[in-house]
């Protein structure tokens, strides 16, 4: 389950290991498309240990969503639905930290 303490990289990570196991997505390549990205672009950053940036955890996050409304089991429902709450939380915080970086507030 995704959590706070977690780094950029292993968020990155363990939000493909839950929408793999919501049966989202098969693989790699699908879960870029997920992402609103290119077939290529999660190995790519996952290769470069660079993170998922606010608006391609946003798109995944509206993705899983609109996933979750077709889910007939309940608990899968409310696991898609958790998922894209914690998404949502970890685009909100990565703007947190580049407005403070912006301004000046932050090292």
């Amino acid at each position: 389950m995704l959590n706070k303490s977690m780094n950029d990289e292993q968020f990155l990570e363990q939000a493909y290991n839950e929408t793999k196991a919501l049966g989202f997505v098969d693989n790699q390549w699908d879960f870029s498309l997920m992402c609103g990205r290119t077939g290529a672009w999660f190995s790519c950053i996952k290769a470069k240990n660079m993170p998922m940036t606010s608006d391609a955890v946003l798109t995944l996050s509206h993705n899983i969503r609109t996933l979750a409304l077709g889910l007939i089991d309940a608990k899968q429902h409310k696991e898609a639905l958790s998922l894209s709450e914690r998404l949502i939380e970890q685009a909100q915080a990565q703007i947190g930290r580049k407005q403070m970086r912006l301004s000046g507030c932050s090292p």
